[in-house]
């Protein structure tokens, strides 16, 4: 079978591998369709985190047909769609036991600590896959993942009708939280980002202001959006640049900060911003909890990936892919490869 490794190096080639064989506990699977994401680029330039392993066939965002299975799986049926949720975890340390197994003291993750979907077969454990309804379409399930991190993340705040919300980061992420804000009932939701494309679908999803921070200072034009008072919740999706300080700055007093985006590394802030005006500041990754009402979310029509998955790609057109991809040519907000 073909496969798709990179080192870390800024080098990524195509491998042909022996077909697995699921172990005990495992499924193998085709993959239908996985997606390409920022962290995807982030491995290859060796900005993963701390726990990845190289080499490494990278892909988390996984939409695959169960081939076979291994013993001792009886969750899974031959033929059977399903998502991946990449976390295995140990069950038994501390945060494992407190419902925190995202936060496994002996933590490995599909696609940065295990090989990932970029390949056309892989055996993943049976617990990591989520049977899919028939009217989830391969692409939406590429997105199950990356809108469960948005989701997990505003699940640890708390938001009203009355709110005025603003998201910084027009991506993947973004866009599906102006989607999960309007799913919350939030309708004053302003969104930030560098490219005016990226804005208008936000628009189309219901920010009901976009700021283009090229153009605006956004710590200026969300106070004056506010009045001077600040948004009551800034969601940071982009991980980059200085939007850390842009959602301290911007955010009212007692107001929440949630930050979801992966940093290629540290950022200066002034902690007066945070103990002056009391705010709430919380972190959030990707979570297995949130895939079932993700994938509820799409069922009814809540959450939708037109205008956010935007290319496709055969497996074999890998290197295009990632270049368009890395350069966000020709309007790219995400792509997906098809093995």
């Amino acid at each position: 079978m073909r496969a798709i490794v990179t080192d870390g190096s800024n080098t990524v080639w195509e491998e042909t591998r022996d077909r697995p064989k699921p172990a005990a506990g495992e499924a193998l699977v085709r993959i239908r369709a996985v997606g390409i994401c920022g962290s995807d680029i982030g491995l290859i330039h060796g900005e993963g985190p701390p726990w990845t392993r190289y080499p490494l066939v990278p892909g988390h965002e996984v939409c695959a047909e169960v081939v076979e299975l291994g013993s001792g799986v009886d969750s899974l049926e031959v033929g059977e769609r399903v998502s991946l949720h990449g976390f295995i975890y140990c069950g038994g340390c501390t945060p494992c036991r407190t419902g925190r197994y995202y936060q496994c003291d002996e933590l490995k993750e599909i696609g940065f600590t295990i090989d990932g979907g970029y390949c056309e077969y892989a055996s993943f454990p049976a617990e990591t896959l989520r049977p899919l309804e028939d009217d989830i379409s391969d692409v939406e399930a590429t997105q199950i993942d990356s809108a469960g991190c948005t989701l997990h993340a505003l699940s640890r705040v708390e938001t009203t009708f009355t709110d005025t919300a603003a998201v910084l980061g027009p991506g993947s992420l973004g866009l599906f939280g102006v989607q999960l804000l309007r799913a919350q009932g939030v309708e004053d939701i302003v969104l930030t980002g560098t490219r005016d494309e990226r804005l208008r679908v936000g628009e189309r999803y219901g920010a009901t202001e976009t700021i283009h921070v090229h153009d605006t200072d956004p710590v200026e034009a969300l106070l004056e959006y506010t009045d001077g008072e600040g948004v009551d919740l800034c969601v940071e999706t982009a991980g980059a640049g200085d939007v850390v300080n842009t959602c301290l700055k911007a955010t009212k007093k007692r107001g929440s900060v949630v930050l979801t985006g992966v940093f290629d590394g540290s950022r200066a802030i002034d902690p007066n911003d945070i103990v002056a005006k009391e705010l709430e500041v919380v972190g959030g990754v990707t979570a297995a909890h949130a895939v079932d009402d993700v994938a509820a979310l799409f069922r009814r029509g809540d959450l939708s990936v037109d205008g956010i998955v935007t290319h496709e790609f055969d497996l074999a057109e890998y290197e295009s892919a990632l270049d368009t991809v890395t350069n966000r040519d020709d309007g790219v907000i995400k792509a997906v490869l098809r093995p």
